[in-house]
């Protein structure tokens, strides 16, 4: 196995147009080195550590960059994250243990593409995109495209993600990150859902929502049907039970040795109804009647 410690994207981009497939890009290395370990070795090792430009947190017309080689504590440390994107900040939080999130990388979670990634939701809710860089051209994608399948993305194998843009949401928006795991904060996520909602001037109905759901279909998604059933309408119980219904079924989990797809299922639903009861009172100060 070769290994590459590149100084510049450009010359990042060079190995990896001359590699493709068998190259695998380093950062963290939380995830890469135990596929290393366990599974399979790559031809080589492009370390992109070394690149400056890559790290940091910094507002930017009207959101905030994010550098694909901060840590996940870095996110979780930051005092512009936790105020302006808080959903985004619970998943930092909750993100394996101090060490994990002392070493990982936002732009390895994300290029990570696992379904059950703990940043991907809060990013789908945000409506973020990436800043992309292939050898011959330089592109935006938003997340909500950008993954295809497990481990897969649209950076191919020769895309570099260069930097995240997260814009604010709304003023008035309120958000939540949950998570179910086996272990807690420790385990990845058996299910995770992210729920960003805004109530309209009178603070009497829903004028917008987002609902992400994690590590129940082969990539993140948003629920487009249970937000579509509550957007322009008051929350009521009744209507909270309706959309996380909705969500549940929107969700395509797998049976596997840490849960049944039907379980899976329920724990959707729950987490969507708490996460939608919870914005809602944080956003309005009242319950939904």
């Amino acid at each position: 196995m070769e290994y590459f410690a590149p100084k510049s994207i450009a010359e990042a981009l060079s190995l990896l147009e001359r590699y493709g497939g068998e190259a695998k890009v380093i950062a963290g290395g939380t995830d890469v080195m135990v596929d290393i370990k366990y599974k399979e070795e790559p031809g080589c090792l492009i370390n992109i550590k070394a690149i400056g430009g890559l790290a940091g947190i910094k507002e930017n017309n009207g959101g905030v960059r994010i550098g694909p080689l901060t840590t996940i504590r870095d996110l979780e440390t930051s005092a512009l994250i936790r105020d302006k994107l808080p959903v985004l900040w619970e998943a930092a939080h909750q993100f394996a243990s101090l060490q994990i999130r002392n070493t990982a990388t936002i732009g390895g979670n994300i290029c990570r593409a696992s379904p059950s990634g703990e940043t991907l939701t809060p990013l789908l809710v945000l409506e973020a995109s990436g800043n992309i860089a292939f050898s011959d051209k330089e592109t935006a994608e938003p997340f909500i495209n950008f993954f295809s399948g497990p481990g897969k993305t649209t950076l191919g194998a020769k895309g570099l993600l260069t930097a995240i843009d997260v814009p604010y949401p709304a003023a008035e928006s309120r958000g939540v990150y949950l998570k179910h795991a086996v272990r807690g904060a420790m385990d990845i996520a058996m299910v995770g859902v992210a729920v960003l909602i805004t109530p309209d001037a009178a603070k009497k109905a829903v004028r917008d929502v987002r609902i992400g759901l994690g590590a129940v279909a082969p990539t993140p998604i948003r629920a487009a049907k249970a937000e579509a059933s509550l957007r322009g309408k008051p929350l009521t119980p009744a209507l909270l039970k309706q959309a996380a219904e909705l969500a549940a079924s929107e969700a395509s989990p797998i049976d596997d040795q840490r849960s049944s797809a039907e379980y899976r299922r329920w724990i959707v639903e729950a987490l969507t109804r708490r996460g939608l009861a919870q914005s809602w009172k944080a956003a309005t100060g009242k319950e939904a009647v």
